[in-house]
């Protein structure tokens, strides 16, 4: 039987949908606010047929109420779930037909590249990875204005049933035909009136280090550049603050001060996550692979000179240009291992793009996969993202290993989907909170090469972390960090 799709008008946006079904395992994947072809869509997903989840090579599967746990490797125990519920004699449309949603975090590279040490403290004792499978998705095309409900009818067992398909697509149509509860569209005047309603609060800025001790980092870094060891490596540090408000309203607060066209929010439960995260990692329809890394960044400014300024800085900045040339050279070949010979190309090389808070360069890489190999497989070669590790990639993560002390976790993984019927799309973890037990954790990172200026980076991650301070706080604000360091699991 072919899934069931229905156009279907509603008054609902993307955020009051996904209000509609919080709690119930929702996804949304907020696109529309760039003009980015790769953000034309949203996708609002919820009641997942099958979980799951990894801590390490723990793997729980849960449905029905019921957890199965099994040992191995995540990547290899989530492709062999991807292949029973592949869709691929369907038709071609540009969205998916259900599939797994979900986080994939970066300490996941254990299991892509076994040789890697786990020297770094799970101190929030966060999973690994988190997904779900979703046989119904709706989506939201922001181009042509339209909405549709796909709903596939696929269960645990790979089984399709046409009653089962036809019961949650009737469910889901009469969420989205009933009106909203108020209007949960992301913007400053909503964010003015959360305040009106008491959700304002002072944020008190804590980092798991001290400047001096992320600046130690660097020197060390550029040690190890000199010695031939990398060229590049991206350190990163983690700020928390208290957050009196859910994860839902973290995310709104998020997306109004800092838009972005990968901006999401994933409900897991415990935890949830917030992102406003402006990079893709990979796009991939059928058998096209595109990647779009980000290095080099300014802050924006409201004095139009000033912008302009930061703008010519960052535009013929020499280290900004070598830093985006190595690791758009970096994801050729990351691309180069899973596409066809000769495949693999690089349309732009230097694009200026511009956000609320920062402004960056962009390269655009892309290829065609092999014929043998599938969207997860591609996913799991590329893993982690180079862009955030650095060059060479692995002796970059084993430097990135021995510097911070704690695991990333979400950070620097990927977040989206990938489509039973191979169309997927995964972002990078960046620009994202995790929200826990009232405290909200962002981390914040600098690509280090050998002329950088330690103290100019070290800025630069405060100046990624605007949007995020934003939104917790209309004040100005300085970073207090915490006298005593994270050496033995410190929360914050």
């Amino acid at each position: 039987m072919p899934p069931l799709i229905q156009q279907i008008s509603t008054a609902h946006t993307p955020e009051s949908f996904t209000e509609r079904l919080r709690g119930q395992g929702t996804v949304l994947l907020r696109g529309g606010w760039s003009g980015s072809p790769q953000s034309r869509y949203s996708f609002v997903a919820a009641r997942p047929f099958l979980s799951f989840r990894s801590f390490g090579s723990r793997c729980e599967l849960v449905s029905g109420g019921q957890t199965h746990v099994q040992f191995g490797n995540p990547w290899r125990a989530l492709d062999s779930l991807m292949a029973r519920y592949e869709l691929l004699d369907e038709m071609d449309l540009p969205y998916p037909l259900g599939g797994c949603f979900g986080f994939w975090g970066y300490d996941l590279k254990s299991f892509v590249e076994p040789k890697l040490s786990r020297r770094a403290i799970n101190d929030l004792e966060l999973p690994e990875c988190a997904v779900g499978f979703y046989d119904t998705i709706t989506v939201f095309d922001h181009r042509l204005e339209k909405t549709w409900i796909v709903s596939t009818g696929l269960d645990v067992d790979g089984s399709r049933d046409e009653s089962r398909a036809k019961s949650r697509l009737d469910d889901w149509a009469k969420l989205l035909n009933a009106a909203p509860a108020q209007d949960f569209a992301a913007s400053a005047d909503r964010l003015s009136e959360m305040e009106r309603c008491g959700f304002r609060a002072r944020a008190a800025v804590t980092s798991n280090i001290s400047r001096d001790t992320f600046l130690g980092w660097i020197d060390q870094a550029q040690r190890y550049i000199r010695a031939g060891d990398i060229y590049q490596v991206n350190l990163s540090h983690r700020l928390c603050v208290p957050c009196p408000w859910s994860g839902w309203e973290t995310y709104q607060r998020l997306a109004a001060f800092s838009p972005a066209p990968f901006a999401a929010f994933l409900d897991c439960g415990e935890f949830q996550i917030a992102s406003s995260s402006p990079e893709l990692f990979l796009q991939l329809s059928g058998s096209h692979i595109l990647t779009r890394p980000i290095k080099g960044t300014r802050p924006r400014s409201a004095d139009p000179n000033r912008d302009a300024q930061l703008n010519y800085e960052l535009q013929t900045s020499p280290k900004e240009m070598a830093e985006l040339v190595m690791i758009t050279d970096l994801l050729r070949n990351d691309l180069g291992k899973v596409c066809d010979f000769g495949s693999v190309q690089v349309p732009e090389l230097v694009r200026l793009e511009r956000f609320a808070q920062v402004q960056h360069l962009v390269s655009t890489v892309e290829g065609q996969l092999r014929r043998d190999v599938t969207h997860f497989a591609a996913f799991a070669s590329c893993f982690p993202g180079g862009s955030i590790t650095g060059a060479p990639k692995f002796r970059a993560m084993e430097i990135i290993d021995e510097l911070e002390p704690i695991a990333r976790g979400p950070y620097t993984g990927a977040l989206g989907f990938l489509g039973f019927n191979r169309e997927s799309r995964l972002s990078i973890l960046i620009r994202s909170a995790v929200c826990r037990e009232q405290m909200a954790y962002f981390n914040v990172g600098a690509g280090i090469v050998a002329d950088s200026i330690p103290e100019a980076e070290y800025d630069e991650t405060l100046a990624k972390a605007g949007g995020f301070i934003a939104a917790m706080e209309r004040n100005v604000w300085e970073p207090r960090m915490d006298t005593n360091e994270h050496e033995s699991g410190n929360r914050c």
